[in-house]
């Protein structure tokens, strides 16, 4: 029963196409691929959220969570990514 925000790190072009409902598109994946440590710095979350990130495998969803812990909040990835939640 917790809420969490999905925060979905794909292309825009992505997210439209297909997303996970109530997830905000905030496309950092160029950034993320790319290894730019400041990629998730413009992405606005209040003080106490969780958050659960998303691409399309897990990989730049993985970097994104890991940026945001170093900013403080609770994040997590979703393993497998966008590929993994299609299948359920």
């Amino acid at each position: 029963d917790e809420r969490v925000t999905v925060v979905d790190v794909r292309k825009t072009e992505q997210h439209a196409a297909g997303s996970i409902p109530g997830s905000v598109n905030f496309d950092a994946y160029d950034a993320l691929h790319a290894g730019d440590e400041r990629a998730m710095e413009g992405l606005e979350l209040t003080e106490d959220a969780r958050v659960v990130t998303v691409c399309n495998r897990g990989h730049s969803s993985a970097v994104a969570a890991q940026q945001l812990r170093r900013r403080g909040y609770e994040a997590s990835s979703l393993e497998g990514g966008m590929e993994a939640w299609k299948s359920l």
